[in-house]
């Protein structure tokens, strides 16, 4: 008791109490949303199916995804508005033109995002599954000398590896392999920006959006990586967890311990599900010393893996 005689534990219970009913109600309105109306609970994954996902994991190829950020890089800066920038859609349009069982177009106008579907197996599902990485780059000192080998030649070079394995497999929902422009400035808006807003104007029924961006610099080969959701897409994360072991994949997995704008979040903007995995920091991003040496092409062929895991599983194998 205090000396107006009110009971002194009770006056500091009261606040605590309040906390915690506002801390339960927040809890269930989380439980409350649902995960996306068609997405394959985290049940186990039929046999015939892991075994074929397994074999396209195994599909990935380090050199592959070297020889692009090599590519890449060698364009001295894909910077938008550099010639480097424009020689890099052109390079990226034929790469996946050249692969079967594609339809590639530029998206956005100017903004030339470079777009190649893989049409679905079953003609009465709307349902896109999405993965993309932007290919520009950007070098805060000298936008003319901008390597972009780790952000982000080695994210565009996972996507080009999902779509040539991908691609020889057939899927009951349309797959979508996009390269966006513009990430790191230079345009009005960015390149994902504007095909989001599209896609919601025109109310496109996107499953899932997975975005490479920081994913493969792992200098001392801790293979961390992060997983990057909302609400609305943690189920995903769940997901990425449980394949993660399933495949043997060997990732140590943070959730949510990066917050980094990038290309996922013009997703959730628009309401839809989106998942952005990182690396453990950005070290040599934006700067003349992310070059090709800097990538583990190792890091990024897991990182593939785990993401081409998801979106084989969601696409659902014919």
């Amino acid at each position: 008791m205090d000396a107006n005689g009110t009971n002194v534990k009770s006056r500091f219970l009261l606040p605590v109490l309040v906390m915690a009913i506002c801390a339960m109600v927040v809890a269930a309105m989380v439980m409350l949303i649902p995960p996306r109306m068609g997405a394959p609970s985290n049940e186990d994954i039929p046999l015939g199916d892991q075994e074929a996902i397994a074999d396209m994991l195994s599909k990935i190829d380090e050199a592959e995804i070297h020889d692009t950020v090599f590519a890449l890089q060698d364009l001295a800066s894909r910077h938008y508005g550099e010639l480097g920038n424009a020689k890099a859609s052109e390079y990226l349009y034929g790469r996946l033109s050249n692969i079967d069982g594609l339809t590639v177009e530029y998206q956005g106008g100017d903004i030339r995002n470079v777009i190649a579907t893989l049409p679905g197996s079953n003609s009465s599902s709307s349902t896109i599954c999405m993965v993309g990485a932007h290919y520009d780059s950007v070098n805060d000192a000298d936008p003319a000398h901008a390597p972009g080998a780790t952000d982000n030649g080695g994210g565009v070079a996972i996507v080009l590896e999902l779509a040539r394995v991908m691609s020889q497999h057939t899927f009951e929902n349309t797959i979508q392999f996009a390269l966006w422009n513009a990430e790191d400035g230079g345009a009005d808006a960015r390149g994902s920006e504007v095909y989001a807003q599209q896609a919601a104007d025109n109310e496109l029924d996107i499953l899932l959006y997975l975005n490479f961006d920081s994913s493969c610099y792992d200098p001392d080969g801790h293979l961390v990586l992060d997983v990057m959701s909302d609400q609305r897409s943690q189920w995903v994360s769940d997901m990425m967890v449980q394949h993660n072991s399933l495949y043997a994949i060997g990732f140590t997995l943070t959730l949510n311990a990066h917050d980094c704008w990038s290309d996922h979040r013009a997703f959730w903007d628009q309401g839809y599900p989106a998942v952005m995995t990182h690396q453990e920091d950005h070290d040599p991003a934006h700067t003349s010393r992310d070059t090709i040496d800097k990538v583990s092409t190792l890091y990024a062929k897991k990182n593939g893996q785990l993401g081409l895991s998801v979106l084989a599983r969601l696409a659902q194998l014919s």
